[in-house]
């Protein structure tokens, strides 16, 4: 099966992956954006690096979610999406001074660039006297942190931000 951008066949589990994870804090469109984004739903993907699935969770943080969660890794598509769903409540939590959209882009960043690099450019903003609490800052400081990987997470915030938009309009109209 390759990618299905397009279809709900995954909806389900993003539903209730989203529900159990974030309660109603977020509508679970956003992740299925992010999947869309990471894999476009292909749950057979694997990235140069390692990363597998929908989600595109690295073997490491598949591990540390099936631990916190008390359960196995598993190659199923629910099980990437609950631990990929999992680790982005990981990185929300890390963003608590954050609100609305911002914490949001926070969120999606931590997932792609790895928190300690969005805490560290987060550092830069601050020294740099740039607004600390904003996105916009940390993609002004990101570059100093990752290099040009930095484009990658600040493309992939904006990206899945107009796939949330498509997802959410699609549903209005349909």
């Amino acid at each position: 099966m390759k990618g299905h951008t397009y279809t709900n066949i995954y909806d389900r589990y993003f539903q209730v992956s989203a529900l159990e994870f974030f309660y109603e804090i977020l509508p679970w469109q956003w992740f299925k954006a992010q999947g869309i984004a990471e894999s476009s739903l292909n749950p057979e993907a694997v990235s140069p690096v390692g990363a597998f699935g929908i989600m595109q969770l690295m073997p490491g943080t598949e591990m540390d979610m099936a631990k916190k969660l008390g359960t196995v890794p598993s190659p199923l598509p629910h099980t990437n999406i609950r631990f990929g769903i999992a680790y982005d409540r990981q990185c929300w939590n890390i963003w608590k001074k954050e609100s609305g959209i911002e914490r949001i882009r926070f969120m999606l960043g931590s997932y792609n660039a790895g928190p300690g690099h969005i805490i560290e450019a987060q550092k830069i903003a601050a020294l740099a006297n740039l607004p600390t609490d904003k996105w916009q800052s940390i993609t002004m400081a990101l570059p100093e942190v990752t290099g040009r990987h930095s484009k990658e997470t600040i493309d992939y915030v904006a990206r899945i931000e107009r796939l949330y938009e498509q997802l959410t309009t699609r549903e209005k109209t349909a």
